[in-house]
C-alpha cells in the first residue's frame, strides 16, 4: 500500500531533466479526453442524483421536494459514488500500482489513470452546488469541495500530474464514505437509531476505523511521498507558470490533509467519549 522509499532524497538531475524534457500541459487532444470525462461524470451523476430525487419523494410520501428530500438524495447518491470510487481505487492500488515505482514515473506518466481526476472533479462539480445550495453543507465541507475540484484538475490537465497517486487519493480513501453515508442517513432519520441502536453503533465503528486506517495511517505516509515529490519538483521550477500551478496544487493538497486530521480528531473525540459514557454506564448498573 505504501510507496518505498516514502523519504525521497532530493535529485537536482531528475528534476532539471523533468522541467526540460516534459512540456507543462498535457497535450490538447488530452484535454478534450479529460474534459470531457469530467463533464459526462458530472451529468451522469446529476441524471441519477435527480432520478433518485424522485424516488425519495414517493418514498417520504411528499409532494413537495423538502430540505429532507434534498438531503435524503444526495447522501445515496454520495454512497453510490463513493462505493464506486472506494473498490476500484482498492483494486488499482492492490493490483496495479507498484510500490517501488521510480521517481520519475510516480511524477510524470500514467495518463491512463486520468479516470480518476475526471471520476472526482466530475463529482465535486455536482457535489458543490447541491450541498451549498440544497443541502446546506458545512464550510469545511465546500472547502473540501473547492480543493479536490483544484488538485483533481491539475492531475487531470498537466504532465506531471502525480496520477501514481490517484488511485490512492481518488480512488481508496472514498470507501470510508460508505459507512459515513449510511451513519448520515440514521441521523437524519432519528427512529432509525431507536429502533436499531445496536445497527448504528456498528456503523459508526465501521466508519471511525476505515476512517482513521486510510485517511490517516495510510494517507500520512503516501502524503508525504507526494508532497515531498511535489514540493521538489516546484522549488526546482523557473517558469511562472509552472510555479503558479503547483503551488495551488501542493496548498490545496495541504488544505484537505489539514481537514483529513481535523475530522481524525472529531472521530477519536466520539470514540472516546462513547467509551466513557459505556463505562459509566456499567457503574451505575
Amino acid at each position: 500500500m505504501i510507496p518505498s522509499p516514502v523519504i525521497v532524497k532530493y535529485d537536482s538531475a531528475l528534476f532539471e531533466a523533468i522541467h526540460r524534457d516534459v512540456p507543462t500541459f498535457l497535450p490538447p487532444e488530452d484535454h478534450k479526453e479529460a474534459i470531457t470525462w469530467i463533464l459526462s461524470i458530472a451529468g451522469a451523476i446529476t441524471i441519477f442524483h435527480l432520478l433518485l430525487l424522485q424516488m425519495v419523494k414517493v418514498w417520504q410520501g411528499s409532494k413537495e421536494t423538502t430540505h429532507a428530500t434534498w438531503k435524503a438524495s444526495y447522501q445515496i447518491t454520495n454512497l453510490f459514488v463513493n462505493l464506486t470510487l472506494g473498490c476500484v481505487g482498492i483494486y488499482y492500488q492492490i493490483f496495479k500500482i507498484k510500490l517501488d515505482e521510480t521517481i520519475l514515473d510516480r511524477i510524470v506518466g500514467n495518463e491512463h489513470m486520468m479516470l480518476f481526476s475526471a471520476g472526482q472533479v466530475g463529482y465535486q462539480l455536482w457535489a458543490l452546488p447541491i450541498g451549498i445550495f440544497f443541502v446546506g453543507e458545512t464550510k469545511s465541507m465546500i472547502i473540501h469541495h473547492v480543493a479536490v475540484i483544484c488538485v483533481g484538475s491539475v492531475t487531470a490537465l498537466i504532465s506531471s500530474g502525480f496520477r501514481y497517486f490517484t488511485p490512492f487519493f481518488y480512488g481508496m480513501i472514498e470507501i470510508s464514505s460508505v459507512p459515513l453515508s449510511v451513519m448520515n442517513s440514521f441521523k437524519n432519520n432519528p427512529d432509525w437509531i431507536q429502533n436499531y441502536p445496536g445497527v448504528y453503533k456498528i456503523i459508526r465503528l465501521v466508519f471511525g476505523i476505515t476512517f482513521l486506517l486510510v485517511r490517516v495511517v495510510l494517507w500520512t505516509p503516501i502524503y508525504w511521498n507526494f508532497v515531498s515529490l511535489a514540493s521538489m519538483l516546484l522549488y526546482s521550477s523557473e517558469v511562472v507558470s509552472t510555479q503558479i500551478i503547483l503551488s495551488i496544487f501542493v496548498l490545496a493538497s495541504l488544505v484537505l490533509t489539514i481537514l483529513q486530521y481535523f475530522w481524525a480528531s472529531k472521530i477519536i473525540g466520539a470514540l472516546f467519549k462513547g467509551g466513557r459514557k459505556k463505562k459509566a454506564k456499567k457503574k451505575a448498573d
